[in-house]
This record gives C-alpha cells, structure tokens and sequence, in this order.
C-alpha cells in the first residue's frame, strides 16, 4: 500500500479515465464548497473552512518537499515550489484568512487566466494513488476553489487597476525566476523550455517565441475577464456615447 503511494509509477495519461474521474471530482468539490459556503456557512465559519481546505492544498506541496528531501532524491530544478500554481498554493491560505482583496484579484488573474487550464492539459505522469498525482490535483483544485471563493462568496470584484497589478506582477516574478532557473538548470514557470507532453503551450510556437505569445494572450485574457465583472460600467459608457 505504502508503495503505491511513494513509488513512482509512470501511469498517467491525458484525457484517459483517470484524467476524466479526477477533473470531475475535482469540478464537484469545487461547486460543493462554493454552494455549502454560500448557504450554509455563517462568516466565521465560511473563513476558517477556506482557510483548512486551502492548507490541506499547500501541506501536500509541502509533503513532496520534505519526502523528497528527506529520502535524499530532492532535486531543485524539479522539487522547489517555484512553479505558478505551487507558489499560489502556499499563499492561498493566507489570502483566505485575512480576506486580502488586492492580493486575491491579482492572484485571481493568474489562475483563471493560467492555473485552470492545467486541469484540462495536465503536466503529470504519475497516476493515483501516487502522493504526486494526489499533490497535482489537490494544488489545482484548492487555487481554483480560492478564486473562485473570493467572488462567489465574498463578492470582491476585479479591476483595470488589478489587472495592471497582476500584468506588472507575473512579469516581476518571471524576472525573478529566470536566473533561477538559469542556475539550477530548471525550468520553473516554463521560461526556459516548454512542458513535456501534450499542453496548451504546444500551440504557442517555439521557445522563446512562445513567451512573447503569451504576453499577447495574457492582455487579451485579462481583458476579457474585466468583462463581466465591469458590463454595468461598459454599459453606461455605451449609452453616454449613443446619448451624444
């Protein structure tokens, strides 16, 4: 059993049944939580039961860490929790605790815009019961949940200013990340090479073609997200425009 759990096994695949069970569960505890803490949750309640979910998420990234670390495999070009969706796992429980809006919507870019789609394309090889498979599918669906928790549930709404933040944000921490990357022959963030199997970066050319890509796509995807979150404005501004 325990094998099972630490051994690596090399059976997972994209779009096969266990990709499609684990996306919908993954969908399901999304919409529970959201729909418990909507109805059923009082104030104090709904901050501390986001707050627990959301470190259960973060204690398996920091399970990989110290397992790996521990046994003496840990590698850091691979095991540091550096990439996007790991970083956001570790500070989503704080952003839930303190109910930090400014950090949420900037946040909330990152992951609607990037994080979610890892669940449609994922970056896995290991299959359940693997703790890393656990890890992969726990991270994703507690940063998913965080953002969508913060505008279901606590009703925060994004900005133009937000958006700014979260473009001038991501392109900071990729600063960063580089010649970390550069001096542990890493690839965190994906800036120095594509992800291995079939992704939504296959689509965007080669390296470093593909990041200039994505900066075009992170404009558009940020624009569009102000959308829904802005009509009432636009729709003002369109009858102002009309009126004159």
């Amino acid at each position: 059993m325990l094998d099972s759990f630490l051994v690596d096994n090399g059976g997972f695949t994209n779009y096969g049944v266990e990709h499609g069970v684990c996306f919908v569960t993954c969908i399901f505890i999304i919409c529970l939580v959201l729909y418990l803490a909507k109805y059923h949750w009082n104030d104090g309640q709904r901050r501390l039961y986001i707050t627990l979910i959301c470190s259960f998420g973060a204690l398996t990234q920091l399970f990989k860490v110290f397992y790996k670390y521990q046994t003496g495999i840990f590698d850091p070009a691979n095991d540091l929790p550096l990439h996007l969706c790991n970083i956001l796992t570790l500070v989503m429980p704080f952003i839930m605790w303190y109910k930090h809006k400014t950090i949420w919507a900037m946040t909330f870019f990152w992951i609607m815009a990037g994080c979610a789609q890892s669940i449609f394309t994922p970056t896995l090889t290991e299959s359940m019961p693997h703790y890393e498979a656990l890890r992969y599918w726990a991270v994703h669906t507690v940063i998913i949940l965080g953002a969508l928790y913060g505008c279901y549930v606590y009703k925060y709404t994004i900005s133009l200013m937000d958006a700014l933040r979260s473009f001038i944000g991501i392109n900071i921490l990729a600063a960063i990340l580089y010649p970390i990357n550069m001096a542990f022959n890493a690839n965190y963030m994906y800036l120095n090479a594509k992800p291995a199997g079939k992704t939504f970066y296959d689509l965007l050319g080669k390296w470093p073609d593909y990041i200039l890509v994505l900066e075009i796509i992170i404009v558009v995807i940020f624009s569009l997200m102000l959308i829904p979150f802005n009509w009432k404005k636009i729709k003002s501004l369109s009858f102002i425009k009309n009126y004159k």
